[in-house]
């Protein structure tokens, strides 16, 4: 009989939480498609087109040992400006890629921080999470109105947007290092992807901040609203919908499947990302996302709500980004990159632009290393050590991507009335090529100083697989642990 009530009792869970999961998607379906979409049979073309030429490079670039996201890259600039045939995406097909990678790349990084290691830290680790990444952003911002003559708000737009690392390249290569036991001993690979967690956040929230005002065309009480009550607002109502949605996340009693809380994380942060873009509060998506998954791993480590879940452990959230990796290999990471490189239109943007878009981009560099070296005082750490910071703290690459052409197509769409309007366009293209250059020039060399300066300047601990923290956070369901015990 009680088999029998159990066996109900798991039925009518399973139903509802697919019946939950199904009216999720439908309304994520409602805020991507917010209005009518025409989609004709050249977009589709081109979309596929794209999508197995950028997935296939990658595949070839990655079996040389070359990150994948690169081979995408180029593939989209050839079929921009190869001329075989005149290759467009619709503008809206390049948006929805943006925001829904973005969304993708917090997701991966809420279920990566690992927040032992940060408070383990200490103050070391809030330095190099703020200091690098803002003085960039304002080194950037003052090139850029030096070299370009490019106006303030703008210029710290650009400086935010190539200010963020990639974890796509330092999340899996300080991986390496630590199941190899390099710099283990002091936490190093630990501390670098900590920081790298939330260094994305803080460039994020300083350009939804900063190009929010560039596009402001309303009086001087309005630009003091946008940056006076806006902001804070946007940091409110995230971290609220982050807390709330990682409570949902953490209830797996109702979603015991692996793919089932995999997909409700998906669904959640499309939901947070898209509907908070549609009232126009674009940066409190981003917030709630990357709160999610830290308030999940919490309450999981500290059983806030054991009525409620069905696991012990951290390990649901190391799942639930192995899923949503997959989806950002074979999906996500292909369209981002390949439709960020069909952007890039060397007829457009004049070849001096480039030149001086590769100042820009070394200039902020430089100042970003000299920054990190000294952030990093504090830790007992030996001058190789911290030079191997450094170089770590370098490569840029996702989040470039996701929002690079995003200030050229706010311009076309909210300062048409303008009497600079081609200025601003001429800008908004400055921006784009800045962008990609710091892709194609950073995220190599970044890939090679970790995979070459780590052996050379990292000292070796033999015994650090079995110290590595994946190792540490197995977790076993409750009946598997009941079995176990004695």
């Amino acid at each position: 009989m009680t088999s029998t009530a159990t066996t109900n009792t798991l039925l009518v869970r399973d139903v509802l939480s697919t019946i939950f999961i199904a009216f999720s998607g439908c309304i994520c379906l409602y805020l991507i498609v917010d209005d009518a979409l025409v989609i004709s049979s050249t977009a589709v073309v081109n979309f596929s087109i794209l999508w197995i030429s950028s997935l296939f490079s990658g595949y070839i670039f990655n079996s040389f040992g070359i990150p994948p996201l690169l081979g995408s890259l180029i593939s989209g600039i050839i079929l921009k400006n190869a001329k075989i045939n005149d290759f467009n995406l619709p503008l809206r097909f390049e948006e929805d890629i943006r925001t829904i990678s973005l969304c993708t790349i917090l997701l991966l990084s809420s279920c990566e921080i690992d927040m032992d290691a940060v408070l383990k830290s200490g103050w070391i680790s809030l330095r190099l999470t703020l200091l690098p990444g803002i003085v960039e952003a304002f080194t950037v911002a003052g090139a850029s109105v030096w070299i370009i003559g490019m106006p303030l708000t703008l210029a710290l737009s650009l400086g935010f947007i190539l200010a963020a690392v990639s974890p796509a390249i330092v999340v899996p290569g300080m991986v390496q290092l630590q199941h190899l036991g390099y710099g283990v001993e002091k936490a190093i690979p630990s501390l670098i992807m900590a920081a790298a967690s939330f260094d994305d956040i803080v460039a994020i929230t300083g350009f939804t901040i900063c190009i929010g005002l560039a596009m402001d065309t309303g009086s001087q009480n309005s630009l003091a609203l946008s940056v006076f009550v806006h902001g804070p607002v946007s940091v409110f109502i995230g971290v609220a919908s982050g807390i709330v949605s990682g409570i949902l996340l953490a209830m797996t009693r109702y979603c015991s499947a692996s793919w089932m809380r995999s997909v409700i994380a998906i669904e959640l942060a499309v939901l947070m990302t898209f509907g908070y873009k549609r009232i126009h509060f674009d940066g409190c998506g981003a917030i709630a996302t990357l709160v999610m998954g830290v308030v999940a791993h919490i309450i999981w480590k500290q059983q806030r709500v054991k009525d409620y879940t069905q696991l012990s452990g951290t390990d649901f959230l190391v799942r639930i980004g192995m899923n949503v990796n997959v989806l950002w290999d074979i999906i996500v990471r292909p369209l981002l990159f390949g439709s960020i490189g069909a952007a890039f239109d060397t007829e457009v943007i004049p070849k001096d632009n480039i030149f001086k878009s590769i100042a820009i981009v070394i200039t902020g560099l430089s100042i970003r290393i000299l920054t990190a070296f000294f952030c990093t005082f504090g830790k007992d750490l030996t001058h190789n050590e911290r030079f191997f910071v450094c170089l770590s703290w370098t490569p840029k690459a996702t989040v470039q991507a996701a929002l690079a052409a995003l200030p050229l197509a706010m311009i076309r769409k909210n300062l048409s009335e303008r009497n600079d309007f081609d200025d601003m366009i001429a800008f908004g293209e400055s921006i784009l090529a800045t962008a990609i250059l710091a892709i194609v020039i950073t995220a190599p060399l970044g890939l090679i100083a970790i995979q070459i300066a780590g052996p050379m300047l990292l000292s070796r601990t033999d015994d650090a697989e079995s110290r590595s923290p994946q190792r540490q956070d197995k977790a076993l369901p409750d009946v598997e642990q009941k079995k176990s015990s004695p």
